[in-house]
């Protein structure tokens, strides 16, 4: 296998190396880009730069290597790159996966250079690593190496990253990668390149925009294989080519591969055709296409899929039982607003059903909610979609403050906790009062609203003097606020990262951000910690240190961090900091790196821009996580099921559901999130856990 392998990246790159039979036109490139390659001449000044150069490259010490790398670049003369180059040869100064990540970004600044230009390509195809035993770095290498070639501008490596377009596998999401975070100029190049395009190839040429793409996804069309056909026609319809509403009504009446039929839907949506609706009604009633057609049904209204989708959710798992429901009230029909005031009624489909006219903007499902406000079966699932509703859309449902004082006077555990979270979150004076008398169900349901400011407070305050583990882990959502975290001591902030629970990430933060030197050596250890969180919550934290010498902490655990979030995390710790040496890995992030959440947040730090404080936001998470309110207990104490929910700034915040099994998470802000899910997590054995 590593023989073939490596045949077949030495076809490639024999491919990738031909120079293009058709003469391009130079044009001038955007000034983000780098500049025409030149090499600078040999003085006594580089000469002596190479000499240093050449005696670091025979350390032993790898950062001393590194430097040499470093060096090497800035010199910029064809004796250093050569030397550069060298160092990857066997025996060379890139004796390890993280000396070649530094080389390559030594060479970047020289991509357009033919002899760094076809290096560059060899590193893009994974020549020179290791296809028996990869290592999660040699992504960060061949994403720098695709970046740099795109961002050069240069037409040679223009045409190249349009040559790996055409192959298989994960080399041609990377050079995709690379040409939407620098969109070339002139697309000629590119489309010399990617003479016999893939899915990944066509696809991009969609998401560009340029319509110089047209002729080559025409072809495509007619020509290629049968997903490539179907997304290129696909991206056709993205570029207002309108001649593919015709194909995409062929394909439905005459296709019966479900990649054609799909890309027909999608196209016949994207160019609004009015029978739109009709395409995703015939995708809903086949199975093989039913996931495709409720994707679509949830990105935009279709009244039409309204009636199959009540048919269907009538006899539904509970599986798949959110998303139909989610896109009945999308559609927003009379029908179908009315089923789910009926599933609502139901304990089986209640939570789904509420949390579906949360979200649908209809005048007609805010009715329903006010009834069900009035029903005591209905009335703690219409509270928890009012507040869905209240944060997402601005409408308070009328008759809440009535199924209020019902919920506060019954003496069910999940009725009292919801009464608690709306208390909190609609009328902030009486914070304190709850917070101090609430029982441990209701203190987790108050944790839930952490991201208001003064419920924070209130419940750092808790948690300064609380001693028990289990409502600790709660209170630690207090710790979202750095400003409420202050009022935290540092034992309880170590005790709590010691404990290794949800909450410990939060603690983490809380604690970086009053960095010192007593505190520093504990802080590195954590920064080097296996666990991803952990990691970007000491760089937040860090981004807030007084001490000046947190900004050499952060850019050294950048330079090698294989995970994204922790390098996002990095990079708006930079950015909440002042010093002027930021600079150069907000630089070497915003051009190099693979991930474009990270060249995005490195644009906007170098262009000046300051993370905004953590603010609540009008998203909600509702999780049925299943009832613990039947369960026998345990000799260690309640069984509570929770969840770490990561939010798009990077924020881990712990989260335990009411008895009954719901867990509705509210005022997060908006942007994608990830979900942990911890079953059964014991909050009151929590600092036990490994």
């Amino acid at each position: 296998m590593t023989r073939f392998r490596q045949a077949f990246r030495g076809l490639l790159l024999a491919l990738l190396l031909t120079e293009p039979a058709v003469a391009q036109v130079r044009i001038a490139r955007s000034s983000q880009r780098v500049a025409a390659p030149t090499l600078r001449r040999g003085t006594l000044r580089t000469r002596l730069g190479i000499g240093v150069a050449e005696t670091l490259l025979k350390e032993s010490s790898a950062e001393q290597r590194q430097r040499g790398f470093e060096r090497l670049s800035s010199v910029g003369t064809a004796q250093a790159l050569d030397l550069l180059l060298k160092s990857f040869e066997g025996g060379g100064a890139a004796r390890s996966a993280q000396d070649r990540l530094i080389a390559v970004r030594a060479l970047a600044a020289h991509a357009s250079l033919p002899q760094v230009r076809e290096f560059l390509v060899r590193v893009m195809v994974g020549v020179g690593s290791n296809p028996g035993r990869s290592e999660a770095i040699d992504g960060l290498i061949e994403a720098a190496a695709a970046l740099a070639l795109a961002r050069s501008g240069d037409e040679n490596a223009l045409t190249a990253l349009g040559k790996v377009l055409c192959q298989p596998g994960h080399v041609a999401e990377t050079a995709s990668l690379a040409l939407l975070a620098f969109p070339p100029r002139d697309l000629r190049p590119v489309l010399t390149g990617a003479r016999t395009p893939t899915r990944t190839a066509v696809a991009l040429f969609g998401e560009l925009g340029d319509p110089r793409a047209m002729p080559l996804l025409r072809q495509s069309v007619h020509s290629a294989a049968s997903d490539v056909r179907a997304e290129a026609a696909v991206s056709l319809s993205r570029l207002g080519d309108t001649d593919t509403l015709a194909l995409a009504r062929h394909w439905l009446a005459h296709e019966r591969g479900a990649e054609f039929r799909s890309a027909a839907a999608r196209i016949l949506l994207t160019l609004h055709a009015a029978d739109a609706g009709r395409a995703v009604v015939s995708l809903f009633n086949d199975e093989a296409t039913r996931k495709t057609a409720l994707e679509l049904g949830s990105r935009a209204v279709v009244a039409e899929l309204a009636g199959p989708l009540i048919r269907a959710a009538q006899d539904v798992a509970s599986d798949d039982r959110e998303a139909l429901y989610a896109a009945l009230g999308l559609s927003g029909t009379r029908d179908a607003i009315s089923f789910l005031g009926l599933a609502l009624n139901t304990p089986q489909t209640s939570s789904a059903a509420a949390l579906a006219l949360a979200r649908s903007p209809t005048k007609q499902a805010e009715a329903v909610l006010e009834h069900a406000l009035g029903v005591k079966g209905t009335r703690r699932a219409a509270v928890r979609a009012s507040i869905v509703r209240t944060l997402a859309l601005g409408h308070t449902p009328s008759g809440l403050s009535a199924a209020l004082r019902e919920l506060s006077a019954s003496r069910d555990e999940s009725d009292r906790a919801t009464f608690v979270q709306a208390s909190a979150l609609l009328s902030r004076a009486d914070v304190p009062t709850l917070v101090q008398q609430a029982s441990d169900v209701e203190l987790r349901a108050l944790a839930r609203v952490a991201l208001l400011p003064d419920v924070s407070r209130a419940l750092a305050e808790r948690l300064a003097v609380e001693p028990k583990p289990s409502r600790r882990e709660a209170l630690a959502a207090s710790l979202s606020s750095l400003e409420s975290g202050k009022l935290v001591p540092s034992d309880v902030l170590f005790e709590i990262i010691e404990a290794r629970g949800a909450g410990a990430p939060l603690a983490a933060r809380a604690l970086s951000a009053r960095d010192s030197a007593n505190l520093r050596a504990k802080l590195t250890a954590l920064l080097s910690s296996e666990d991803p969180l952990l990691r970007s919550h000491v760089a937040l934290g860090l981004g807030q240190s007084s001490e000046s010498s947190a900004l050499g902490v952060l850019s050294r655990a950048y330079r090698f961090e294989t995970d994204a979030g922790v390098r996002l995390a990095i990079v708006r710790a930079l950015a909440s900091r002042h010093e002027p040496a930021r600079e150069q890995t907000l630089r070497l992030a915003r051009d190099l790196d693979g991930s474009p959440s990270v060249r995005q947040a490195a644009t906007l730090a170098l262009a000046g821009a300051v993370p905004a404080a953590d603010l609540p936001g009008p998203e909600s998470i509702w999780l049925e996580l299943g009832s613990a309110e039947g369960a026998a207990p345990d000799v260690n104490g309640p069984t509570v099921r929770g969840a770490l929910v990561v939010t798009a700034s990077g924020l881990s915040l712990p989260a335990f559901a009411d008895p009954d099994g719901i867990l509705l998470l509210p005022a997060l802000e908006s942007g994608p999130f990830e979900l942990r899910l911890a079953a059964e997590a014991r909050t009151d054995n929590a600092e036990n856990r490994p």
